[in-house]
């Protein structure tokens, strides 16, 4: 299945939104996207993206200069995309990217791959999807099958592109098994919390396990 546009790069889904216990901002509430295994927000559709709002709030983020400036690239290019600004929304996933962040490298190698905004270069898409594959985007799976699967392409190979199709569904399942040990962990934890009497006092000493016993 091809994709259609380079704005699909920020509409695609992946590994379930992980627990972080980082404050959530307006630049995450308003532009988190579900294929970023980082994302610390419930994800929002690409169509309900607010360009304007998206742009100022992430661009505030990065001037506040904390740890997430990869991810509010990521976020603002979403913006930059919904407002059709697309060599804007290129050059913060080139700087997400080179930064290390996954979801940018995926984010690029689909715009390699469908050569909308910039030339296509398969073999550049296939590096790519890689690299985020084995960082842990799972709709990378999918990236890598859609390239394979295509008839235009220099890389086109069903065998392949069944393959990695089959990977994309079973990551993604997967990920709901981790998803939802995640949720009971973290229910767990505040059970706990609740349960201990604020007055608790934890032992100063913790017990050595010999571990060649």
């Amino acid at each position: 299945m091809r994709l259609t546009s380079l704005s699909h790069v920020l509409a695609f889904t992946t590994l379930p939104l992980v627990s972080h216990a980082e404050p959530v901002g307006d630049c995450d509430r308003l532009a988190a996207l579900e294929a970023d295994p980082s994302a610390v927000s419930a994800p929002v559709a690409f169509i309900d993206i607010q360009p304007e709002r998206v742009v100022r709030a992430c661009t505030d983020a990065l001037n506040a200069g904390n740890n997430a400036k990869p991810r509010f690239l990521l976020q603002r290019a979403r913006g930059y995309l919904r407002g059709s600004q697309a060599g804007l929304a290129l050059n913060d996933l080139n700087a997400s990217h080179e930064l290390g962040y996954p979801a940018a490298t995926f984010g690029l190698a689909t715009a390699y791959f469908l050569g909308d905004d910039v030339k296509r270069d398969d073999a550049r898409a296939e590096s790519l999807f890689l690299e985020a594959y084995q960082r842990g985007v799972i709709w990378a799976a999918r990236g890598l099958a859609s390239l394979h699967g295509d008839p235009a392409s220099e890389l086109f190979d069903l065998d392949k592109s069944e393959m990695w199709e089959d990977r994309f569904h079973r990551g993604q399942q997967v990920s709901k098994i981790i998803s939802s040990y995640r949720m009971q962990c973290a229910a767990t934890q505040k059970e706990f919390i609740e349960l201990v009497p604020e007055d608790y006092i934890a032992p100063t000493e913790v017990l050595q396990i010999d571990q060649e016993s």
